[in-house]
């Protein structure tokens, strides 16, 4: 998976440890479903189907690929992607929407535009549905913890260099990056955060974007967009309440910001996904 340093008895297993540290997996939504449903959507974190019975199609806008929905294959799609479905009835699967983050707030597999298929074999794919079903304790935790990281290593495949790159990123912006992660709301800027991390604003602002590839200001968007779909898909909290959490001066203005991003309003966003 990585670079390993050999010394005269055995293996330097420093940089193992430090991914284990840093890589923070959220479980946003876990579900077995049958359902039919015909659509395309788009959405800030990844997501991960494993197929159990039937079938349908699902086309991956993004990455130009389509797929054929077959039983014991799972499909993970990245952040972001764009994609249509057509869920055929008798279909039934397993639904998995979660966050993989080196540093908070930076998701693995950014960036990603192709989604990937991959064989699971039956008797783990049926363990894990039994898993799911099963009321919650420390060993079904544990083998729920040992099963999700097997079907992660058959197909997920970040880009190795970019996860080092950020390893070696934490020591400077760890902090200020939790900073962001933990209070991100309507009203954070690029000098709060510049002044939080006690640095002026140009340069920090400079020394961000060459760092990360993109301009703070479109980082604190992102994240303000990411827990906006989080409230809106993961919660029953009303609209207007999201809205004054995140301290937007308005519903209207939440909206208006909302369906820039998306296309779609909060309201039809989140009725949408209710109609899945």
């Amino acid at each position: 998976m990585a670079r390993f340093y050999q010394y005269k008895d055995g293996v330097d297993f420093s940089l193992l440890r430090k991914y284990h540290s840093l890589l923070e997996l959220r479980l946003l939504e876990l579900a077995n479903a049958r359902f039919v449903w015909k659509g395309k959507n788009s959405f800030s974190f990844n997501r991960c189907f494993l197929v159990l019975e039937g079938g349908g199609r699902m086309t991956n806008h993004s990455g130009g690929q389509e797929f054929e929905l077959r039983p014991n294959f799972a499909y993970f799609v990245p952040p972001k992607a764009e994609i249509s479905y057509d869920f055929q009835p008798g279909i039934s699967l397993l639904s998995l929407h979660f966050q993989l983050y080196i540093l908070p707030g930076v998701e693995v597999f950014e960036g990603q535009t192709g989604c990937r298929e991959v064989a699971v074999d039956p008797e783990q794919l049926r363990e894990f549905a039994g898993v799911i079903a099963t009321p919650p304790d420390w060993e079904v935790f544990c083998r729920f913890e040992s099963l999700i990281w097997q079907l992660f290593a058959r197909f997920l495949e970040p880009d190795i260099r970019r996860i080092e790159q950020f390893c070696d990123l934490s020591g400077k912006y760890g902090r200020i990056l939790r900073y962001i992660h933990n209070n991100i709301n309507a009203e954070m800027g690029v000098e709060e955060i510049a002044d939080e991390a006690g640095v002026k604003r140009d340069t920090f602002s400079r020394h961000f974007s060459s760092d990360f590839g993109i301009p703070l200001k479109t980082f604190i968007m992102d994240e303000l967009m990411a827990v906006s779909e989080r409230y809106l898909l993961h919660t029953e909290m009303p609209v207007r309440e999201i809205a004054s959490r995140l301290k937007f001066s308005s519903e209207f203005y939440f909206s208006t910001f909302f369906k820039r991003q998306k296309g779609v309003s909060p309201t039809q966003f989140r009725a949408l996904r209710r109609k899945i």
